[in-house]
């Protein structure tokens, strides 16, 4: 039998318990995006207990990476970062399954890896990628928990969940797409970064044990520069 001690706090919360940690150990989830989201993201999923826990990535840690991206050490600089996250993310959580991919998600790859999860996170920074993403998991029927940031601010939904929103639906053209900004161009705030990420998290684990308050076909935007938190409804086309 699984020994369940290290999630000795989260198992005494009545929403998890020892059949929510079970349902966490048997889930499939795939981080897409190794970068300011995908690390808080990653790192969370693993140390709750998600039992198979996919990364890809195909970007090499830089160094002005170092700064948001805090599983990354200058150690690291040149190695791919979907690489570095498994093995110290193996580490810290042994008794869980790490898979990384070293490449970038394409439409030739895409369906292949997606098929083999459950849920599906997008932490990517930019548009054609998240537009890709939403795609597949559109014709997979898999969950899509999405996240952007930019600046002070920080986006989270829910989509192709029980609503059958799709990203697409909710931003139809990529002229009003807010929140895809490149950080590279627009500046990102790292506190942002943590926070949308473990926003993200919880969604993932919502929907894992089947809890109620998921933002499925709503979005959550906060300004974290002046405190404001937002839910709108995303309606279905």
């Amino acid at each position: 039998m699984t020994d369940f001690s290290r999630y000795a706090q989260q198992l005494t919360l009545p929403e998890i318990g020892l059949g929510g940690q079970q349902k966490l150990q048997a889930a499939k989830v795939l981080v897409v995006g190794a970068g300011g989201l995908g690390n808080p993201l990653a790192a969370c999923l693993a140390t709750m207990g998600v039992g198979t826990l996919g990364i890809i990535d195909g970007d090499k840690v830089e160094v002005g990476n170092l700064h948001r991206q805090f599983l990354f050490t200058p150690s690291d600089v040149g190695q791919n970062k979907a690489y570095v996250i498994q093995q110290k993310l193996s580490l810290q959580n042994p008794d869980i399954a790490i898979n990384y991919h070293s490449h970038h998600l394409t439409a030739e790859n895409a369906a292949d890896i997606f098929a083999a999860h459950d849920i599906i996170c997008d932490c990517t920074d930019n548009i054609e990628t998240r537009f890709l993403i939403d795609t597949i998991c559109e014709q997979l029927n898999k969950p899509l928990v999405y996240a952007a940031v930019s600046g002070w601010e920080g986006f989270v939904t829910v989509l192709n969940y029980q609503k059958k929103v799709s990203l697409r639906q909710a931003f139809p053209s990529e002229n009003n797409f807010s929140g895809a900004a490149n950080c590279a161009v627009s500046g990102i705030a790292p506190t942002v970064c943590n926070i949308a990420a473990n926003m993200q998290a919880t969604e993932v684990v919502k929907i894992i044990i089947g809890l109620d308050g998921i933002l499925d076909g709503e979005i959550l935007c906060f300004n974290s520069l002046v405190n404001i938190h937002r839910v709108f409804k995303l309606f279905n086309s």
